[in-house]
C-alpha cells in the first residue's frame, strides 16, 4: 500500500496487501498506510471499504501531515473482531492500540460514514488524546436500520456461513458495483476506483463485520447521544447536501447541534463520497482542524 500514488490512471492503483504494511496488536493484525511526515492525521473508511479506497484522493496530504489510514477491523488486511466488539466504542479501543504500537500521539481524526462513530468515540473515551475532528457524510444519529435481508441472513448461525461463503461472492461486483454507483450518486464513480477488486474484499469476515456493525450501531449511539455536547475537541462536518446514504440534516445537522466546537460545511450537488467528489473541501477541513488545535 506504500506505493500507491494519486492519479487518475487505474494502472497506477495497486490493491494488493503488502505484510509490509501490517501490525500485530494485541494478537490481531492491522494493515495501514504511513506515509509522510508532521502532524498525524488518522484517516478512516466506511461501512464495506478498505484504507486504500479512502487514502487515494487524500494522498496529497502527505506533503505536509503524517497520515495513517489503517482497514478498520474485519476489513481489508485488518483482523475481524469478536462479532460483540464491533460497536463504536470497541472500535475505538482498538484504534487506541494501533496507534499506540505506532507511536502516533494526538492526531487529527478524519472518519467517512459510520466511521464517525468510531472517531466520535475514541474522542469521548481519550479526550486529551485527539487534536480533532474530520466527519465526512457522518452517519452518527441512531437511525432505523435499513431491511439489508442479505446481511441479516449473513448472521445467521447455519445459513449465514453458507451465504458469507458462497453467495455473497458471487454477487460481490454485481452488488458492489451497484452500491458504488448508488453511494457516488449524483457524482461519478471515478476512474481509479472501477478497478478495486471488490469480489476479494467481500471476504466472509467483513460480510460478518458489516452486519455486526450495523445491527450494533443504534445502541452504542443512543446511549452517547448527550455526551457530544462535552467534547470540546475542534471539529470540521463536511456534508454533501445531494447525499442519499446519510441524510445530512438527520446525521451531519444533527452531530454539528451537539459539538460545542464546530463547523458544518455544506456541499450543494455532492452525494455521499464527498472525499472523491471535493477532496480539496477534506484537506482543507483537516488544514483547519490543524490550525485550530495548534
Amino acid at each position: 500500500m506504500t506505493n500507491v500514488s494519486h492519479s487518475q490512471d487505474n494502472s497506477a492503483v495497486s490493491w494488493a496487501l503488502d505484510a509490509a504494511d501490517c501490525l500485530q496488536v494485541g494478537g490481531r493484525q492491522c494493515h495501514l498506510l504511513d506515509q509522510g511526515h508532521g502532524p498525524p492525521v488518522v484517516v478512516l473508511h466506511g461501512l464495506g471499504s478498505v484504507g486504500q479506497e479512502i487514502a487515494l484522493p487524500l494522498l496529497p496530504l502527505t506533503r505536509r501531515y503524517r497520515l495513517i489510514v489503517p482497514d478498520r477491523p474485519g476489513y481489508g488486511g485488518s483482523t475481524s473482531l469478536r462479532r460483540n466488539l464491533v460497536r463504536p466504542d470497541e472500535q475505538a479501543t482498538w484504534l487506541h492500540s494501533v496507534l499506540r504500537k505506532s507511536d502516533v500521539s494526538r492526531p487529527i481524526i478524519a472518519a467517512h460514514s459510520i466511521a464517525s462513530a468510531v472517531a466520535l468515540s475514541y474522542a469521548l473515551h481519550f479526550p486529551n488524546e485527539v487534536a480533532g475532528l474530520v466527519l465526512i457524510a457522518p452517519f452518527c444519529r441512531p437511525t432505523r436500520p435499513a431491511r439489508m435481508p442479505l446481511l441479516r441472513l449473513a448472521l445467521l448461525p447455519f445459513v449465514g456461513r453458507f451465504i458469507r461463503k458462497w453467495i455473497y461472492p458471487v454477487l460481490a461486483d454485481w452488488f458492489g458495483r451497484n452500491r458504488l454507483v448508488a453511494a457516488f450518486a449524483p457524482n461519478r464513480v471515478p476512474e481509479y476506483l472501477r478497478t478495486m477488486p471488490l469480489r476479494d474484499l467481500v471476504k466472509s469476515d467483513t460480510l460478518e463485520t458489516m452486519a455486526a456493525e450495523l445491527f450494533g450501531f443504534n445502541a452504542a449511539m443512543f446511549a452517547r447521544r448527550n455526551a457530544f455536547r462535552h467534547l470540546e475537541v475542534p471539529a470540521v462536518v463536511l456534508a454533501g447536501e445531494a447525499d442519499r446514504t446519510a441524510d445530512p440534516e438527520l446525521h451531519a445537522a444533527w452531530i454539528a447541534r451537539r459539538l460545542p466546537r464546530v463547523r458544518l460545511v455544506r456541499l450543494p450537488g455532492v452525494g455521499h463520497m464527498v472525499q472523491h467528489a471535493r477532496p480539496n473541501a477534506v484537506m482543507q477541513a483537516v488544514d483547519d482542524v490543524a490550525h485550530v488545535a495548534a
